[in-house]
């Protein structure tokens, strides 16, 4: 068996059903911003990220069946899905519910594109990885185009989302901060020897217990459930049971058949998509200065990801 089989990639490269699959993954992220704040009219944060997670879960462990890998975890494995779950799942997640009470969606998306830039910068300070002149130009553009989309980028006032330099457009940043150091701090971890889906579950089944425990830290009113309008419902379901588990297991299938490094252009699709639905389904409303920022944004972090 070679190399490439051996790792679940395919020597013939993507067909055009992967590339269905990413457009599809990158479609429904790029819905989650705008379905969390339409959820979060009806509740609170903490009880819309414990009915992610529940709704999440099924669709994950029906992956692991379909992988084989539906299995108890290690003792080793154990600690590691424990923290990549905090981590990764149910702080990341935790603090983008938090956010989206007053950030606009649109803003979230652009910003969390954002990632693999700080990823190269925090792999280049902290791994020793090589940045080009042009990634570092791509970095500091990158960081422009942010800042402008923050700034300049919706029209305030419109689909209750906030005037721009709310505490959630802060929070956002946090998040997509956050995701990055996580990407680095766990590249040793996810090199272990555990099938996709089955790390993808635990991280969830764990970062479901975090998130049930808040909820009775916080003392979450669990009645609110029982005004949720059939719309709410859909939006958690669509969180939990496609943003949160169908689209990473078709983000991992993807991966198997293409590289990293070409993979994440196609998240550049991701912001425009959650435009698109926040318009329809929130009535966000947006400035010329968001498209200036996202061709900022998208260009610097092409800089940062060309060989």
């Amino acid at each position: 068996m070679s190399k490439e089989q051996a790792s679940g990639i395919r020597a013939a490269g993507p067909r055009p059903s992967d590339y269905f699959i990413i457009l599809t993954t990158v479609i429904i992220w790029g819905g989650s911003f705008a379905a969390t704040k339409y959820a979060l009219a009806q509740a609170e944060p903490s009880l819309i990220l414990l009915l992610r997670f529940l709704f999440g879960l099924p669709v994950l462990a029906a992956g692991c069946l379909f992988e084989g890998s539906l299995r108890l975890p290690t003792k080793r494995e154990f600690i590691i899905l424990a923290l990549i779950g905090f981590q990764g799942i149910y702080f990341h997640q935790g603090i983008q519910a938090v956010a989206m009470k007053t950030a606009g969606a649109g803003n979230a998306n652009w910003m969390m594109v954002a990632s693999p830039a700080i990823v190269a910068l925090l792999g280049w300070i902290f791994l020793g990885e090589k940045i080009s002149r042009s990634g570092a130009a791509g970095l500091l553009l990158s960081a422009a185009g942010v800042t402008l989309v923050l700034a300049l980028g919706t029209v305030k006032g419109t689909a209750e989302t906030g005037s721009f330099g709310s505490i959630g457009d802060y929070i956002i940043l946090l998040s997509v901060l956050n995701w990055a150091v996580f990407l680095v701090i766990s590249r040793n971890y996810l090199r272990e020897d555990m099938p996709p889906a089955f790390l993808i579950f635990w991280e969830m089944v764990f970062a479901t217990l975090y998130a049930f425990v808040t909820t009775l830290i916080v003392g979450t009113d669990y009645s609110q459930m029982s005004a949720f309008t059939t719309q709410t419902w859909l939006s958690v379901i669509f969180l939990g049971s496609l943003s949160s588990a169908f689209a990473y297991l078709l983000w991992y299938k993807a991966l198997s058949v293409m590289p990293v490094a070409k993979l994440i252009v196609f998240q550049f699709l991701q912001p425009v998509a959650g435009m698109v639905i926040s318009y329809f389904l929130i009535g966000e409303r947006y400035t010329l200065w968001l498209a200036l920022g996202a061709v900022m944004i998208m260009s610097g972090i092409w800089l940062v990801n060309k060989r």
